[in-house]
């Protein structure tokens, strides 16, 4: 069970198979099981590799550090400490504005980019048309008053089935384990990115990975990451909302090996 520390903050991370190295990013209040569907299938022949983000799964939840840039600092550890001469990022929805900034950092040891359902941000700029902030307002009011409920009534959201979805209460457990303090902290992060006007600098192979029916971030960001990556490739997945690594993982798998 291998854990890494660094900052005073103890992060659980999973490490298997050989190859190319992969890192997967998981997204808001969720954790690294929700990669499991790709990690078991890429592991054949890359080096995968799962981490809780602080403050989620196993790693330490301190009160405070949940901005991007110590988020990323985490992340920029673990790869140092992991000592992959290259390895390509995936995240999903808030991992995906953090892996953006990872990507960043790494310049030339950053081997491949995907971004899943994600945005580049600038969700409270009211001249942007992806703009948030009414349910922005709302969603947190909702955290605030009973964050256990709020989950319930949030996670169907992750999927295009619903309610109706089989993974619902499984996401929902998992969920659920995120401290309240943890939840409010990243999506005050994920409301306050803005990495549109570095987008163009990426010089890294870049697939955007996103669900024709997300309501959570649709897929007009996807488009625009697409539109602004140089040379960035749009996957759309027609039966996926926001997950579509876990609602439809053998298309996702495909697309993604193309990549990585």
């Amino acid at each position: 069970m291998p854990f890494l520390s660094h900052a005073g903050v103890s992060l659980r991370y999973d490490r298997a198979g050989t190859g190319p190295a992969v890192l997967f990013i998981h997204g808001w209040t969720t954790n690294r099981t929700f990669w499991e569907r790709q990690t078991q299938v890429l592991r054949d022949r890359h080096t995968t590799i799962t981490v809780d983000l602080r403050g989620h799964g196993e790693s330490s939840r301190p009160r405070t550090g949940y901005t991007i840039g110590v988020m990323v600092d985490d992340l920029e550890h673990l790869v140092r400490a992991l000592g992959v001469p290259r390895i390509a990022v995936v995240g999903w929805s808030m991992g995906g504005v953090l892996a953006l900034e990872l990507a960043l950092r790494l310049g030339e040891r950053a081997s491949g980019l995907g971004l899943v359902c994600t945005t580049a941000g600038g969700l409270l700029d009211p001249k942007n048309p992806q703009a948030e902030t009414k349910r922005a307002n709302e969603t947190k009011a909702a955290m605030a008053a009973d964050f256990r409920g709020f989950v319930r009534d949030f996670a169907p959201q992750l999927f295009k089935a619903g309610a109706a979805s089989p993974l619902l209460p499984w996401a929902v457990g998992q969920m659920q384990k995120t401290p309240a303090h943890v939840a409010a902290a990243c999506f005050d992060t994920l409301l306050a990115a803005d990495l549109r006007s570095r987008l163009k600098t990426l010089k890294v192979r870049t697939v955007v990975l996103h669900g024709r029916h997300d309501v959570l971030l649709p897929l007009a960001g996807g488009e625009y990451l697409a539109k602004h990556i140089p040379e960035a490739r749009l996957v759309v997945f027609e039966e996926s909302g926001h997950a579509p690594h876990l609602e439809e993982p053998d298309a996702f798998n495909a697309a993604l090996g193309e990549l990585v």
